[in-house]
């Protein structure tokens, strides 16, 4: 596609938003450094197969997406296990809920939500939620159909909707 000059530019412009998208994915910015460091060695390898059918952030966090999943199945991390593991919730009836929904406890009981979140479910969310790709470029991205990411964004908006319920006030189903 281009030289390294071309690749060194295009990682620059596009490193903000990976490490901004690897924060989300992985719910830690020591972990989320270690992921786009990872990431970028793999398309340093790779530059030579980017021929600009796609967009190149496109292509960046495809890889980043790849590499994340090869850290959850290398490590197994508590990532992956969080997932089943319940944290106590407090009961809405006890925790009054202006007191549970302060601006910065609520952002970060979202952002622990989010990261609690199957890895599929997750880079779904992120990537429509956060990054504002289309449908499509999320399809494209996760390798998966677009009907797939619509069912795949409504089971992680419902399991936050249910988890974030106390701390909204929301009533349970």
């Amino acid at each position: 596609m281009g030289d390294r000059s071309s690749l060194d530019r295009l990682v620059l412009d596009h490193l903000p938003a990976a490490l901004r998208f690897a924060v989300r994915l992985t719910g830690d910015a020591d972990s989320a450094e270690e992921l786009v460091q990872e990431a970028l060695v793999r398309v340093a390898q790779r530059w030579g197969e980017f021929r600009g059918e796609a967009m190149f952030r496109t292509w960046l966090f495809r890889i980043l997406i790849n590499t994340f999943r090869d850290s959850l199945r290398r490590r197994r991390t508590r990532l992956a296990i969080a997932d089943e593991e319940a944290d106590e919730v407090p009961d809405a009836r006890v925790v009054e809920p202006p007191e549970a929904a302060l601006a910065g406890e609520l952002g970060e009981r979202v952002a622990a939500e989010v990261s609690r979140l199957p890895p599929r479910q997750r880079e779904v969310l992120v990537l429509v939620a956060f990054e504002g790709l289309s449908v499509r470029d999320v399809a494209g991205v996760v390798g998966i159909s677009e009907g797939n990411v619509h069912s795949t964004l409504s089971a992680a908006r419902a399991r936050l909707r249910e988890r974030l319920a106390p701390y909204l006030g929301f009533a349970e189903k």
